[in-house]
């Protein structure tokens, strides 16, 4: 096909409709057929439209996939479809490639023609938007004839004269909002066959603009994963290293490889003046340069945020900036600067109060990447960048940081370029290969040295446990009989002597008993009186054996109670609890406990400690640390200090005497052995009760190699499970 310009696009011949509905394109012509003359017949006509909208189908298809722009695509698409559709104007809508935008977020890519959307003003601009929302929620092609005049914004309608054919543009066949829409203004005059075939061919362009579309999208998707790997190989290879002057270089030097840049400079701006801290592939730095102090004063520019990070146009910058001093510095900066002859292009951080800017410097050469690409790989390596840095700083401010990163480095975490452009080449790498093994064998060697001269070395051999402080002499009172607490003469912590009350119990029952039989006692007495008035009275001829009977009975029973009330009266004076020796009182907030409380027989009532007696303290010895403890028994260097459990101090000295029985540790359960330790001075008497005080023991058993000592509750542990076997 001949190409002719846009203001003579492609019409059929005057002479009427098409033969064929499915090449009758356009139903009225415009003007005269741009090829063949003017006496050709119909049929000719219809073949050369055939073979010309072929053509036009063929070229579209094969720019759908050449490597173009998209806005190029939708120039050259809005082209042929005008040429071909002899319509009044082409408009190519898109819609934000965000997930959530909607039917009415499309907007103008391309518009071509005499009519188009600028033709819509006021309400006509609504309305047409929402007939655009309804298309693109049908899905199907359509044709919309014109309501001129249409002002109702919520009802779809074509404001414009002329008729509109309208197709989605999908990328996705299963998407529910298509990604464009085609919209070409046809004739008036169209019938329903030519309209019917314009629909056809539209919507085929619309299937090959979709195709150009997912190839451009898939292109996109592959380099945004290239590119995200290699950032993260970067990155990776940024974290592998632990010195931070090696990251600097590192970092701007994969700056410039990824983002395919002449150069890139890395500055921190945290001190009193902005600091170039590292240029990529540069080794040494004149601060004192044109391009140094251009580097320096990007850096104070105002970044804007952009994309997710904050950034600043050097370029737009320094065009704005009119002062001679400015273009003194420019123009010496240009001259003088032998790496990069152009100023910066730009300067970017992760956030305003970040200490690191980057400065890139861009040429006409440049290759540009995509938008997407190009920001995220700036963030990632801002961010990735940053954090190795971070780390390794901590590693050098700790004592000895650096050497042992020098010692840690790998000879392989130079990045890529920095190792092609390095003056030793592979004889240098595989020199440092092997410097850094034996470096590291060395080291390994010492550290293994020093560990085991360390688990050799003596160590005090200490068993911390638990016991009980008591007293070998104590006296307990118990209640003798039922009885109530009438009164307590002593308190707690109080010298007594022997035979001062302690305590007067009284029982109730026992006076009951002896009222009981005090009463019977004088009836009886009674009755010896009147037996003894009788024998009197009678002269001893007339006596008989019966008065002198009943005396003896009465005599007897007096006599039974003289002995129960005796023996209650020593009951009761057994309620008075007595000292039975001097000693001091151990009983615990004994007002509050006993006053006026019933006692059954046998309950405790005190304790008295005897004053001159001996203490001792009885210690749980976990089975673990029996062996140890009896070793060191044997072996004459058994110690002990002895603290009371609520006193941090450990100030008592204990000598052990033997092993008792096995008794259940009242923590956790586990079986211990009792373990008699003598004190070598009693416990000061305080408020606490001392009958049996808990007491934290610490046993020192000699000394022992610290890697017995670390290791040997995993022996003890290892010999009792599998013990048995072996």
């Amino acid at each position: 096909m001949t190409s002719t310009a846009s203001s003579e696009p492609f019409v059929f011949a005057p002479s009427g409709s098409a033969a064929n509905g499915s090449a009758g394109i356009g139903s009225s012509a415009r003007g005269t057929s741009s090829s063949g003359p003017a006496n050709q017949s119909p049929h000719s006509l219809v073949d050369q439209a055939r073979h010309e909208i072929t053509h036009i189908v063929r070229e579209v298809a094969a720019a759908s996939h050449e490597p173009r722009k998209k806005a190029d695509y939708f120039r050259f698409l809005a082209d042929r479809l005008l040429r071909a559709m002899a319509g009044h104007g082409v408009v190519i809508w898109t819609r934000p490639v965000e997930e959530d935008s909607t039917v009415n977020d499309y907007a103008v890519e391309h518009r071509l023609g005499r009519v188009t959307d600028l033709a819509l003003v006021d309400e006509a601009e609504q309305v047409h938007q929402c007939l655009l929302a309804e298309v693109a929620t049908g899905g199907a092609p359509v044709v919309v004839p014109p309501t001129p005049g249409a002002d109702q914004v919520d009802v779809p309608a074509n404001p414009l004269p002329y008729p509109a054919a309208i197709v989605p543009i999908r990328i996705d066949p299963s998407s529910a909002i298509p990604e464009g829409l085609i919209e070409v203004f046809l004739d008036e005059g169209g019938t329903a066959a030519s309209q019917r075939g314009a629909l056809r061919f539209l919507a085929q362009m619309s299937d090959l603009a979709g195709e150009f579309l997912r190839i451009r999208r898939l292109k996109k998707l592959s380099q945004l994963l290239d590119a995200t790997g290699r950032v993260d190989e970067a990155v990776q290879c940024l974290h592998r290293m632990t010195s931070t002057r090696t990251i600097q270089a590192a970092w701007v030097d994969s700056a410039a490889e990824l983002l395919r840049l002449p150069r890139v400079a890395l500055c921190r701006v945290d001190t009193a003046q902005p600091q170039i801290v590292a240029v990529s592939h540069v080794d040494r730095i004149d601060r004192h340069s044109g391009s140094a102090k251009a580097i320096c004063r990007a850096t104070k520019l105002r970044l804007q945020t952009q994309h997710g990070l904050w950034f600043a146009d050097c370029q737009n910058s320094s065009a704005q900036s009119d002062s001679d001093e400015t273009l003194v510095e420019n123009a010496e900066s240009s001259s003088n600067a032998s790496s990069s002859p152009n100023e910066p292009s730009w300067v970017v951080a992760s956030h305003p109060d970040s200490q690191w800017r980057l400065v890139g410097f861009a040429s006409n050469e440049t290759e540009y990447l995509a938008e997407e690409i190009y920001w995220g790989t700036l963030n990632r390596l801002l961010v990735g960048g940053a954090s190795a840095w971070t780390a390794a700083r901590r590693i050098e401010c700790l004592p000895a940081g650096k050497w042992f990163a020098r010692l840690l480095v790998e000879p392989d975490s130079m990045p890529t370029d920095a190792v092609r452009s390095s003056s030793f080449g592979s004889s240098g790498k595989n020199s440092r290969l092997v410097r850094s093994r034996l470096r590291k064998a060395v080291t390994g060697f010492a550290a293994m040295l020093s560990i085991a001269i360390l688990m050799c070395l003596p160590m005090p051999s200490l068993v911390p446990v638990t016991g009980v402080i008591r007293p070998v002499e104590l006296d307990t009172y118990h209640a003798s009989s039922d009885a109530v607490v009438d009164s307590l003469h002593v308190d707690h912590g109080q010298l007594v002597k022997r035979g001062d009350v302690l305590a007067t119990l009284l029982s109730t029952d026992l006076q009951e008993q002896e009222t009981s039989l005090l009463g019977r006692q004088a009836v009886l007495m009674r009755q010896q009186e009147q037996v003894n008035q009788t024998l009197m009275s009678r002269p001893s001829a007339q006596s008989n054996s019966e008065p002198i009977h009943d005396g003896r009975e009465v005599e007897e029973e007096i006599e039974s109670i003289q002995r129960q009330l005796t023996i209650i009266r020593e009951s009761k004076d057994r309620l008075i609890l007595r000292a039975l020796r001097d000693g001091r009182v151990d009983a615990w907030r004994l007002q509050e406990r006993l006053a006026n409380r019933p006692l059954r027989r046998g309950d405790a009532v005190l304790n008295v400690i005897a004053e001159d007696t001996d203490w001792v303290v009885d210690a749980r010895v976990p089975q673990t640390r029996l062996q140890t403890v009896d070793e060191a028994l044997q072996s004459e260097a058994l110690t002990a200090d002895v603290g009371t459990a609520w006193s941090s101090e450990m100030n008592l000295s204990a000598t052990a005497e033997r092993f008792g029985p096995i008794v259940p540790d009242p923590t956790d359960g586990t079986p211990s052995v009792v373990m008699r330790l003598g004190l070598e001075q009693p416990p000061t008497l305080g408020d606490q009760p001392l009958a049996e005080m808990p007491a934290r023991v610490t046993l020192h058993c000699g000394h022992t190699p610290v890697g017995w000592f670390l290791v040997q509750d995993v022996v003890h542990w290892c010999q009792v499970q599998w013990g048995g076997y072996f």
